[in-house]
């Protein structure tokens, strides 16, 4: 790359002379003829020197120069003046504005020549030590980052013990900026007891030329004390002799307490090992047993002085869980062994479970085992337990099957003793009270088996906006009804309303009563309260439950109490104090309210009789006006007759829905399962008679059921109006019909009033 030569000059005859003088070196000439233009031309590139005329018209040499200094991009290129002035007196100005030689007209070419090859080779001098020092002074920040980045403090020091340099964590540790500790002495930077050491120790370092690492503790600016490891090493210069002292000091106060927690570790685990439930054995590499637990000495009879050297199968001797005799390897060299029968010293077996791991060293080599085992011979009994609990569950779900097809009997035997009764109209004929224990006899029957089925699968809820104030009543009065006991009601006007299953509540309310009215067979008073909860404000709800909405229902009978001794167990199922008493009545209101994601719970002292607690999660919306609406209005608001679709497998329930549906003056079309329901509503709907409503069968045999065909018949009408009717009271479906496109649901067996109040709610 050639060198570039700028020449101002404003007199064509000296350009012409300098042109001839250097056209034949190896330059790049720039010509200019005034001040103004080469400050504009300098703008686009940048020469390596300047040769520059003094005398020239409206800007001369001096003040062009001036001006290319004044740009701190041209201040380093030399400029060398061309005058025909000898005066010193101008020389020192051409100096004093930066110029940094003369070349005095006229000129000789070997003159002119040197001079710039002069200059040309100060100006690579100069650029090569600007690019060193720049060199030099990244490499000093990032030597100062660097230190500064490590959290230890680090300090310099020369052979005099002045302070040189420092870290950023050196001037914050002790308070002060490197400026005044630089040249200071260790009493100008330091806490008088740390200047003092550190003095000391240094000036001995440096004249020993030995390096020192020590533990000791250092105050710093917040006065706290820390434990410091000091490593302080003299930096030698190219002849041998100690130059000054490096001092680096890092902060170990937290791996110090670390060892004493590992120390204390290892002593907390010396004493979990001897005090831990389980046995634990530890083994060489060969398998010989080298520590023994006091449970495992408990459980093998072995004790720890016997069992040391001895080989670990001797000690922890396995055999087979069959008892035939056959051993098992030690569980030292299978890791994890899958015998579990533990013969003791005296001969003796137990049931254990046990586990066997590597013990390894910091290299990751294998040093020995550990055995892990317990004795879980009352777990086995436990199991055992289970599995009679697991055979009761199977019964459940035999019940609940048995359950569904006898809810289809009783459905059957029911409506048709409803209708009978409602044909016979009278009450005062023999036939009319045989019928009346007939439907007495079979709701009894309806209500055992709605209990089986609640308690053997949990009874999903069917949950809807009820007023709980009217429920709570015909649940009691129904009970009470012709007994020497009465009851006193307590419900607020705004009481809200819940969100819950109206007969499993009824059901609630109705078992407590049944107790309560047992208690004081001679005569009593029951108190019912109802009121609202907000469970927003800290203790206002029992421990368990959410934060929301609730309303609570006290129960209280003024009985002889319930014992403290049995007070645990009047919830367990099964439990029950009476002769006759199946112990489900309890156990199904606490299965109930849970399901509703509330609480129940008794409280009891015997002669003060006994106070039953029940929440439930209120509704969302609604009023308790609008659900305390008589039902009587809520069955009659439609009376126009209707033509009502009834499918069901089972052609007696049929023929029953049929007569009853004509009894409230609806008209029935009948259908033995799904598809025939769809493709009969699709019929009926082309020959211009729609079916207005479509009570199913949720459980078909052998056919399409009533959530498929729901699917099918909403696709073809998105309008139309569902029942869904199943023996399976706890079906999910029943529970949350709305989800699967119904609009109403009803559990079987049910009766002529409650298909009429299931026909008004899906109108």
């Amino acid at each position: 790359m050639k060198d570039i030569i700028l020449i101002v000059d404003d007199q064509p005859a000296s350009l012409k002379v300098l042109l001839s003088l250097l056209e034949d070196q190896d330059f790049e000439l720039r010509i200019f003829q005034s001040g103004a233009q080469a400050l504009a031309g300098l703008a686009h590139f940048t020469p390596d020197v300047i040769l520059l005329d003094v005398l020239m018209p409206e800007m001369n040499g001096f003040e062009t120069c001036r001006r290319i200094k004044a740009r701190p991009e041209l201040a380093d290129i030399p400029v060398i003046f061309m005058t025909a002035l000898a005066s010193v007196e101008d020389k020192i100005e051409g100096f004093a504005v930066g110029g940094v030689d003369y070349i005095t007209k006229p000129f000789q070419q070997a003159e002119v020549l040197a001079r710039i090859s002069t200059q040309l080779k100060l100006r690579r001098k100069t650029l090569k030590l600007k690019a060193a020092q720049e060199t030099l002074r990244h490499q000093k920040i990032m030597l100062e980052a660097l230190l500064d980045s490590i959290p230890d403090l680090i300090y310099f020091k020369d052979t005099a013990n002045r302070y040189l340099g420092c870290n950023q964590a050196f001037e914050i540790f002790f308070g002060k900026k490197v400026q005044d500790i630089l040249g200071q002495a260790d009493e100008a930077v330091l806490p008088a007891a740390a200047a003092e050491s550190f003095r000391s120790r240094d000036q001995a370092l440096l004249a020993a030329c030995a390096s020192e690492r020590s533990e000791e503790e250092l105050s710093g600016i917040d006065g706290a004390a820390a434990l410091y490891d000091i490593l302080k090493s003299p930096y030698i210069g190219p002849d041998g002799s100690p130059l000054g002292l490096i001092g680096i000091c890092r902060n170990i106060t937290e791996l110090k307490q670390a060892e004493r927690r590992a120390e204390e570790e290892r002593e907390r685990l010396s004493v979990t090992l001897h005090s831990i439930g389980d046995g634990v054995i530890a083994t060489d590499v060969v398998g010989n047993v080298v520590y023994c637990n006091q449970v495992a000495e408990r459980l093998t009879g072995w004790n720890s002085i016997e069992a040391a050297g001895r080989p670990s199968a001797e000690v922890f001797r396995l055999t087979t869980e069959e008892g035939d005799g056959q051993h098992c390897p030690s569980p030292a060299g299978q890791g994890l062994d899958k015998c579990s029968v533990l013969i003791r010293k005296d001969g003796r077996r137990l049931s254990v479970a046990d586990s066997c791991a590597p013990i390894r060293d910091r290299e990751g080599r294998i040093i020995g085992t550990v055995i892990v085992f317990r004795d879980v011979t009352g777990e086995r009994k436990m199991i055992e337990e289970m599995i009679k609990v697991k055979k009761l569950e199977s019964v459940g779900l035999l019940a609940a099957g048995i359950a569904h097809d006898f809810n289809n009997i009783l459905t059957a035997i029911l409506g048709n003793i409803e209708l009978a009764s409602f044909r016979l109209r009278t009450e005062d004929s023999e036939t009319a009270s045989l019928l009346a224990d007939a439907d007495k006899a079979a709701r009894r029957a309806a209500k055992l088996t709605r209990q089986l089925l609640i308690f053997a699968k949990g009874g999903e809820p069917v949950r809807e906006a009820t007023a709980l104030a009217e429920l709570v009543r015909e649940s009691a009065d129904f009970i009470l009804h012709g007994s020497p006991v009465f009851c006193d009601y307590d419900f607020p006007d705004d009481l809200w309303l819940i969100e819950a299953d109206s007969g499993q509540i009824s059901q609630v309310v109705q078992n407590i009563i049944l107790n309560a009215k047992q208690a004081m067979s001679a005569g009593g008073r029951i108190h019912i309260r109802c009121a609202n909860v907000e469970g927003e404000k800290e203790d206002a709800l029992p421990p368990g439950l959410r934060q929301g909405r609730f309303v609570r229902i006290n129960i209280q009978d003024s009985g002889g109490g319930i014992p403290p001794e049995i007070m645990e167990k009047i919830f367990d199922p099964y439990f029950t104090t009476k002769p006759d008493g199946n112990g489900l009545g309890l156990a199904i209101c606490h299965v109930v309210v849970k399901k509703h994601e509330g609480w129940i719970a008794a409280q009891s002292e015997p002669g003060c009789g006994t106070v039953f607690s029940v929440y439930l999660p209120a509704a969302r919306t609604g009023s308790p006006a609008a659900a305390q609406v008589p039902r009587h209005e809520t069955e009659t608001a439609k009376k126009s007759p209707l033509l009502i679709m009834v499918m069901d497998d089972d052609e007696m329930l049929r023929n029953l829905a049929k007569i009853q549906l004509l009894s409230l003056g609806h008209e029935a079309v009948l259908a033995a399962d799904g598809m025939e329901a769809v493709c009969l509503c699709r019929k009926l709907r082309e020959d211009g008679r729609p079916v207005d409503l479509v009570i199913m069968d949720l459980t078909i045999p052998g056919g399409m059921g009533g959530k498929e065909a729901a699917i099918l018949l909403l696709a073809e009408d998105p309008k139309a109006r569902l029942i869904v009717a199943s023996g399976y009271s706890n079906d999910p479906v029943l529970a949350d019909y709305r989800s699967y496109g119904f609009r109403a649901a009803v559990a079987k067996p049910f009766s002529r009033k409650e298909l009429s109040r299931a026909i008004a709610a899906a109108l």
